[in-house]
């Protein structure tokens, strides 16, 4: 294993032996060089995309959510099942720099045609994306008949509870309207949690993980 994740091992090692006691476990994998020896074996905290595919230190920002003092929402566990996607607060229009494979499947869209993009994306369908343009979609300029309409938006309350969080600080968690790539409209139970922190070399550090979960309802949609 490179030196460099040595340390992510660790941190690993550790969030695997805290579910472990949480669920009861009588054993847990607390041996690196047996975790070094086979790694054939499957490990539901490992995320393809992990460590140097991505760019971003996922796992240690993953381990900042799971220890986060005074947690406002429950997440769960927080294993490669879930769909989640990182965004970059301090860039311009919080884009997202990372997402999961399950949110690829979530979604239909690939990484490819994920990353850079606002997660607002995901509330209109495929073909308003690509008329109105990948980098913003202005939805003001549209007639009051039109679906497309501010007061016509079915997600407009959960936008600004999104949003008034994102400005504060705080986590949120909210039901959003979203569409597949194919066009299928599902609800999105949407949990956003900031993680903030300064590293090594002073700098600072302000994404967003959003932890996106499909409802039960959706089969009442349509």
């Amino acid at each position: 294993m490179d030196p460099r994740h040595e340390e992510e091992l660790r941190k690993l090692l550790e969030i695997r032996a805290m579910y472990a006691a949480r669920n009861g476990a009588n054993q847990i994998a607390s041996n690196p060089q047996q975790h070094r020896a086979n790694p054939s074996n499957p490990d539901p905290m490992i995320y393809p995309g992990l460590y140097s595919p991505s760019g971003f230190d996922v796992l240690s920002i993953l381990v900042r959510v799971q220890r986060r003092p005074n947690p406002q929402y429950h997440i769960g566990n927080i294993d490669s099942s879930i769909a989640l996607v990182l965004c970059d607060r301090s860039l311009p229009d919080n884009p997202i720099v990372y997402c999961s494979e399950p949110f690829e499947l979530l979604t239909g869209y690939t990484q490819k045609e994920i990353v850079g993009k606002n997660c607002r994306f995901l509330q209109h369908p495929y073909e308003t994306v690509k008329a109105v343009g990948d980098a913003n979609l202005d939805d003001s300029r549209a007639s009051p008949s039109d679906p497309q309409h501010p007061s016509n938006d079915p997600n407009i309350h959960a936008k600004r509870t999104i949003k008034k969080a994102i400005e504060l600080g705080l986590e949120s968690q909210t039901t959003l309207i979203n569409y597949r790539k194919n066009g299928e409209m599902f609800k999105n139970l949407l949990t956003t949690v900031p993680v903030d922190w300064t590293n090594n070399e002073g700098v600072e550090k302000h994404y967003i993980v959003g932890f996106q979960i499909m409802t039960a309802q959706n089969n009442k949609l349509g």
